[in-house]
């Protein structure tokens, strides 16, 4: 199965979240050495990229708030697919943590 490539999760990630906040929310997009990260007022995002099977890339989506790990997503092959889970993310209230890093 053909994996996306990161710039294509790159123009996923801006094109969702364009899509999905109001434009009066302030946020930012960041590339980082594993993938990126996203900023708003109120929570974090990381998207991280690591080999699967076969050495293809797979992405990981986790949700911060308040400096603390509250959930964490994946793995998704597709940007379509982190897509979609970025969406509900950034729709969803936050309100405590519900796993941990580990």
């Amino acid at each position: 199965m053909a994996v996306d490539s990161r710039s294509a999760v790159e123009e996923q990630v801006r094109t969702t979240v364009d899509k999905t906040l109001d434009a009066t929310v302030s946020w930012t997009l960041t590339e980082t050495a594993d993938g990126y990260r996203i900023t708003l007022p109120d929570r974090e995002l990381e998207i991280s990229q690591y080999e699967g099977p076969e050495e293809a890339a797979h992405w990981l989506l986790t949700l911060r708030a308040d400096g603390e790990t509250v959930s964490k997503f994946g793995p998704y092959e597709s940007a379509a697919e982190l897509g979609d889970q970025l969406e509900t993310v950034l729709t969803s209230d936050v309100f405590y943590t519900v796993c941990c890093d580990g």
